[in-house]
């Protein structure tokens, strides 16, 4: 997956063969989707992977490290991030999720800018990398909200899974990755606990 000449990286393929979420968005379900909860690619497992990640997806200056806090700040901001997919795929409100992503997003400090052209955006006012790279996601969240397409970006509720997918399909309620994997195994096991029962 690529966003401009960045390389997003995911930890597997999509199992629905979903096409990614589109524009910005992108980089927030690379960014869920660098743990493969069941199989075990994680490719934000050390300080060193993460900022390996970050370089490639263009957000870290090539050489830059990430110290011990802020590699355990990003690992709480993607798993912030997949708690609140799970509340748009449940399509529920859940105040703790909300919470949780809120104080992952804390340190991007935004501001809004204009450019010559009367274009409004949102950057990161610190000159610390980190948290512009907190700054970057927190603007493609913000811009997924204006664009109304942050509730359709979900994660899956499979067993062992949780792997993020855009919901293309008109109604909006697509509940897995894929039917043919986690829809059917969920499936499954409610067919033997009803036969066990």
């Amino acid at each position: 997956m690529t966003l401009g000449n960045a390389v997003l990286a995911t930890a597997g393929r999509d199992p629905g063969s979903r096409a990614p979420a589109p524009g910005s968005l992108r980089l927030v379900q690379a960014l869920v989707n660098t743990l493969n909860i069941e199989f075990g690619p994680d490719l934000l497992g050390t300080a060193a992977d993460a900022a390996g990640w970050l370089q490639a997806a263009g957000l870290l200056a090539a050489g830059s490290l990430l110290s011990g806090a802020e590699h355990r700040g990003l690992t709480e901001l993607r798993e912030a991030i997949r708690q609140v997919l799970a509340v748009h795929t449940g399509r529920r409100e859940d105040a703790e999720a909300a919470g949780r992503l809120r104080v992952a997003l804390g340190s991007a400090r935004l501001v809004t800018t204009v450019d010559p052209a009367g274009r409004v955006g949102l950057v990161s006012a610190d000159g610390d990398p980190f948290a512009r790279v907190v700054g970057a996601v927190a603007v493609a969240i913000a811009e997924a909200g204006v664009a109304g397409t942050w509730p359709r970006l979900k994660s899956c509720p499979g067993h062992l899974c949780g792997w993020a997918f855009y919901d293309r399909s008109a109604s909006g309620r697509s509940r897995w990755c894929s039917m043919q994997v986690c829809g059917a195994r969920s499936k499954m096991r409610a067919y033997r606990g009803r036969q066990a029962g």
